[in-house]
C-alpha cells in the first residue's frame, strides 16, 4: 500500500527564513526541498549509489522512479476512494499497530542505558544458566539380577538400535517410570540430578558412564540398588562457565526487551481499560474454520441442515419426503 505524503502545498520555510521551495507536486500531494532531503536520508547508503554517481543525479532518478510513481499510485487509491474500503482500513490499522510498537520499542530502555549494577543482578541471579557442570544423557534398563542385565547387555550389542533396546525396556525394566520411554533419565549431572532437579539417579550409574564414550554401551552390569542396570550413554554435554564479561551485552539486550514488553503490557492494559467496551471470548467457539480455511457459523450438534428449496415437503419415489 503506497504511502501518502501530504506536507504542505505551499513553499515552507527554513529555520534560516529562506523559502523551502516545492520540488514534486500530485494532486494534492507536494514534497518540498527538505522533505526529500529527509525522505534520501531514510534511504540505505548502497541503495541511494544505485541512482547514479553525483547527488543531482541521485535526487533526479530518485524522483523519477520512486518518489512520483508512489506519489501517483497514492493519488489514484484516493481517486478510488480506497481509503473506505474495509480491507484497506484494516490493512491500515496493523500498520499503524506496528508503527506504534515499533515507537514503543525505540523509546523502551536502549541496551547501553542499562547500568552495571542491573547486568550484575541479573546475572547473579541467573547464574545457574551461565555456569552448569557436565552432563550425560544415560538410557538405562534396570532388571533384578546380574545375569538377566548381562543377557540384555549382549541382546542389545548385537543390534545397537534404539527400537531394540526400547523394546527391552520397555517389557523388562522394573522402572515402569521410565521403561514405556526406553528407560530413557535424560541429561543427568556428574552429581546424578538432572537440571531442573526433579531426577536424581544412583551415582553409580553416572559413574560408570563416565567411563564411556557417547553412543557407547557400559560394558557391565551396574549395581543399582538390589538390582542390576544396563547403561547406555547416549550423548552428554560439558560443562558451561560464561563470566560476567562473556555474557555482559547479551544481558543488556535482554533487560531492554523485557523492559519494552512491560511498556507494551502497560498501555494495552490502559488502552483495554479506556476502549475496551466489551470482550466475549466464548464466542469465537461460534465460528468454524475449514481446512481450507472458509469462515463460517458453527451448527449446534444434530441440527439438519435444510438445503435451499427443499424447505417443503416433495415427491419422490417413495412418497412425500
Amino acid at each position: 500500500m503506497a504511502a501518502i505524503l501530504t506536507l504542505s502545498g505551499a513553499d515552507a520555510a527554513h529555520a534560516d527564513g529562506t523559502a523551502d521551495r516545492v520540488v514534486v507536486r500530485v494532486g494534492a500531494q507536494t514534497v518540498t526541498e527538505s522533505g526529500l532531503e529527509r525522505l534520501l536520508a531514510k534511504v540505505p547508503q548502497f541503495q541511494r549509489a544505485t541512482f547514479g554517481s553525483t547527488p543531482n543525479d541521485i535526487k533526479r532518478n530518485y524522483v523519477t522512479q520512486v518518489l512520483v510513481p508512489e506519489m501517483l499510485f497514492a493519488q489514484g487509491a484516493l481517486d478510488r476512494g480506497l481509503a473506505s474500503n474495509p480491507d484497506v482500513q484494516l490493512r491500515k490499522r496493523d500498520l499503524l499497530t506496528s508503527a506504534l510498537l515499533l515507537q514503543l520499542r525505540d523509546q523502551a530502555t536502549k541496551p547501553a542505558d542499562v547500568t552495571q549494577e542491573e547486568v550484575l543482578r541479573y546475572y547473579e541471579e541467573n547464574k545457574d544458566r551461565y555456569n552448569s557442570p557436565p552432563r550425560y544423557a544415560l538410557w538405562r534398563i534396570l532388571v533384578a539380577t546380574k545375569e538377566q542385565a548381562q543377557k540384555i547387555l549382549d541382546e542389545v550389542k548385537k543390534d545397537p538400535t534404539p527400537r531394540t533396546w526400547t523394546e527391552l525396556a520397555r517389557d523388562q525394566s522394573l522402572d515402569k517410570s521410565s521403561n514405556m520411554r526406553g528407560g530413557n533419565l535424560g541429561f543427568v549431572t556428574d552429581q546424578g540430578t538432572s537440571a531442573d532437579g526433579k531426577t536424581r539417579v544412583e551415582m553409580s550409574l553416572v559413574e560408570a558412564a563416565k567411563q564411556v564414550k557417547d553412543g557407547e554401551f557400559v560394558d557391565h552390569p551396574v549395581p543399582e540398588g538390589s538390582g542390576f542396570a544396563v547403561v547406555w550413554r547416549r550423548g552428554s554435554m560439558p560443562a558451561v562457565s560464561r563470566t560476567l564479561k562473556d555474557e555482559e551485552q547479551t544481558i543488556r539486550r535482554l533487560i531492554a526487551r523485557q523492559r519494552a514488553i512491560e511498556t507494551q503490557d502497560k498501555l494495552v492494559e490502559e488502552l483495554r481499560a479506556r476502549d475496551a467496551k466489551m470482550v466475549n471470548p466464548n464466542a469465537i467457539e461460534l465460528i468454524d474454520v475449514s481446512s481450507t480455511g472458509d469462515i463460517s457459523t458453527k451448527t449446534k450438534p444434530g441440527r439438519i441442515e435444510r438445503r435451499p428449496g427443499r424447505t417443503a415437503p416433495h415427491e419422490t419415489e417413495r412418497g412425500l419426503r
